[in-house]
């Protein structure tokens, strides 16, 4: 699993992204195709203004059934420059169906680390704590390194510190509120049929606080 990096680059650098790179330009679509098209929900009121979002959207990259899967920070226009505001992974339908089975799949955990990016003092304090976890997760998806890791190194036996209250306004949120089940009928075999961009955010229980959809 390879888990990608985007941020906040300076104004006009994007252009020159193309020649570094032929793939969707997701920082791209998601600063100026999803963002700027979100609406403000009345089941997400208890949440920070930029409390993470999960999401999942068709790869145009692939071949058919492909997608970006993980979590962004809405408020990232309001950034400094080379902050990081999504994560995110590439994975085909299969993969994307067995991995949403779980409340705590990879976009929740990808969720977790951008909400421990915010606070300047934390388990996700800087670049290099955030390169540390993304490798523990990637790894956790490899049998091989499973065998491999020592027991105090797998991601499994270090995430609960991610489930901690890395966001304001978290304390207010119990793990009687949310739901278990996404809004959208047939889910996850929707996103095969409608051209949407899939949102939800979900509390540090794993439970689905808030939700919306934004046509590409």
């Amino acid at each position: 699993m390879d888990i990608r990096i985007s941020v906040r680059e300076k104004p006009g650098y994007r252009l020159f992204s193309q020649l570094r790179k032929k793939q969707e330009n997701i920082s791209d679509i998601l600063l100026e195709g999803i963002i700027p098209k979100m609406v403000l929900t009345l089941p997400g009121k208890n949440l920070s203004i930029n409390h993470s979002w999960c999401f999942v959207m068709p790869a145009k990259i692939k071949k058919k059934n492909y997608f970006w899967l993980g979590a962004f920070l809405p408020e990232a226009s309001t950034f400094e420059i080379n902050s990081v505001f999504a994560l995110y992974v590439c994975v085909s339908y299969p993969t994307l169906c067995e991995n949403l089975r779980s409340n705590f799949h990879v976009a929740f955990w990808l969720s977790r680390l951008l909400n421990g990016t915010q606070r300047q003092e934390g388990i996700v304090s800087n670049r290099a704590n955030l390169s540390e976890w993304i490798k523990a997760l990637q790894r956790s998806y490899s049998p091989f390194w499973e065998k491999l890791l020592n027991e105090q190194y797998k991601f499994s036996n270090r995430s609960e510190l991610l489930l901690s209250e890395l966001t304001d306004n978290e304390e207010k949120i119990n793990s009687d509120n949310g739901v278990e089940i996404m809004p959208w009928k047939g889910w996850p075999g929707c996103i095969q049929t409608d051209i949407n961009v899939w949102l939800w955010r979900q509390s540090r229980y794993g439970r689905i606080i808030d939700s919306q959809k934004v046509s590409l």
